[in-house]
């Protein structure tokens, strides 16, 4: 059997760093070649042509990827998606053939995860979801300093889109064990949270030493206290942490929001 590591959460949540250490095990993520920002350090790990096609899932939706959307399930059946699927799976095959061990990494995922798990299970691979997730008060500061353009974004977008896309990734991954894994948790401890997940995932454990050296603390930006003083976003990351955030939660926070 195959298997593909899909790695999701809201972008600056770590799910870069996660990629990193499971590339270590020989989890292979592509080419270094397609990669967006060949050669920036740390490595995104985000293969380009994934980004791209996350955008155009996203756009036949009628939104961009920085829109408050809350897709449902429903929204990404129909045949509307067959020449998108049959496309991606000729990409999945360009990028890797018949390897038999893949990781991809998009916090796009988050939002279109029906469709991969689509075309992934239509390939042959079993799936392992990695929820990459970080304190909402460290995801405020860092993605306010991203180069990307938030004109218009004040600190309750900021933490609407950290909410929008971790609660996203848990409908989406209701039907599937998931593991939480917390930045803040593998970039203090990263040796500790490194062989939890081998032990979890059940890979080769002799490369733990490896995977642990590519945790850097210097790229641990934007420390901050864990509260926001938001209830409702402190309360889902306390969830997030016990790992008991549930679809319905995104439901319900639809419902609220419609």
């Amino acid at each position: 059997m195959k298997t593909a590591f899909l790695i999701l959460g809201a972008q600056r949540s770590g799910t870069s760093v996660t990629s990193h250490v499971l590339s270590e095990f020989g989890i292979d993520f592509g080419s270094d070649q397609h990669f967006i920002q060949g050669g920036h350090n740390p490595i995104f790990f985000e293969l380009k042509w994934i980004n791209d096609a996350n955008n155009q899932l996203i756009q036949a939706l009628g939104h961009c990827y920085t829109d408050f959307f809350l897709p449902t399930e429903q929204d990404w059946e129909g045949g509307r998606f067959t020449f998108y699927e049959q496309d991606l799976k000729a990409k999945i095959l360009q990028e890797w053939g018949e390897s038999p061990l893949i990781g991809l990494k998009d916090p796009r995922f988050s939002l279109t995860f029906p469709v991969w798990q689509r075309v992934l299970t239509d390939l042959g691979y079993n799936l392992n979801v990695i929820l990459a997730f970080r304190s909402p008060s460290s995801f405020l500061k860092s993605n306010q300093s991203l180069f990307l353009n938030w004109e218009g974004w004040d600190v309750d977008r900021h933490l609407r889109f950290w909410l929008q896309l971790n609660l996203a990734a848990t409908y989406f991954t209701r039907d599937l064990p998931v593991y939480f894994l917390s930045y803040e948790d593998l970039m203090l401890n990263p040796r500790p949270e490194i062989e939890k997940l081998a032990e979890h995932f059940q890979i080769d454990r002799t490369f733990i030493d490896r995977a642990a050296a590519v945790i850097d603390p210097a790229h641990f930006h934007h420390q901050a206290a864990t509260e926001t003083g938001v209830a409702l976003i402190d309360e889902y990351y306390q969830r997030l942490r016990s790992n008991t955030v549930s679809a319905i939660d995104y439901q319900n926070y639809v419902r609220n929001s419609a």
